[in-house]
């Protein structure tokens, strides 16, 4: 919401389930003034070659480009005359910091993603929307350390070890294959940081019968493929 525009009581906003909540953010930052029109993966508005800068507000991750004084979207009705500012803390998941691994995407010919079979759309009361539960299906570290190795040789990645982490393209908190390499790459670990809010806020929406488990991977592997 911009900073200064009229807010609104409607319960669908505190569940994030208006249908403007999908596209309709233009954030203030505050320190600079600047404004960002912002969508989240899997809206029909989200492109990942534009929607470069992320925006992480109450738990929530949207992904945003640079906005101007007159921006489009749309608008949700409201009776009340509220008024808030809101600021939020922006961060470029395309640039690394200096000495650090440049961007590296998932190979479709190495890491192609897999899925576990025992995750499915009838199945996350029992698995993913159980708290806890990745901890119980999470590879153990000699495991994805020696896996790490011999994919950074596939990767043609010839920085040290310590700076990657083997990443699932599809998340356990998805369903995805936690031991698979076709599921696995090797990622700068600045990288990481900033797909793992959009995965955690995928999982809530699928937890809360807010989306597809279907259309929360599409989303992630979406994002991963374009921002790693």
């Amino acid at each position: 919401m911009a900073g200064g525009f009229p807010a609104h009581s409607s319960p669908c906003h505190s569940q994030h389930t208006c249908p403007s909540d999908h596209h309709t953010y233009v954030w203030t930052d505050g320190s600079t003034g600047l404004l960002w029109d912002c969508a989240e993966p899997g809206a029909a508005e989200y492109d990942p070659s534009r929607d470069t800068t992320t925006i992480v507000y109450q738990d929530l991750t949207y992904y945003c480009r640079s906005g101007t004084a007159n921006v489009t979207t749309a608008t949700e009705s409201t009776s009340t005359s509220t008024t808030t500012t809101t600021t939020a803390t922006t961060t470029s998941p395309t640039t690394p910091g200096p000495g650090q691994p440049s961007i590296i995407l998932p190979d479709p010919n190495i890491t192609p993603g897999a899925f576990n079979p025992d995750v499915r759309q009838g199945t996350i009361s029992k698995t993913i929307c159980v708290k806890g539960w990745t901890k119980t299906v999470r590879p153990p570290v000699s495991y994805t350390n020696a896996l790490k190795i011999q994919q950074m040789a596939q990767y043609e990645e010839t920085g040290s070890p310590s700076e990657y982490e083997e990443d699932q393209l599809i998340p356990l908190e998805l369903g995805g294959a936690p031991k698979n390499p076709k599921n696995l790459w090797p990622e700068p670990h600045a990288q990481s940081k900033v797909s793992d809010p959009l995965e955690t806020q995928l999982k809530r929406k699928v937890c809360n019968g807010l989306l597809t488990l279907k259309k929360a991977r599409a989303a992630i592997r979406l994002f991963k493929s374009s921002q790693g």
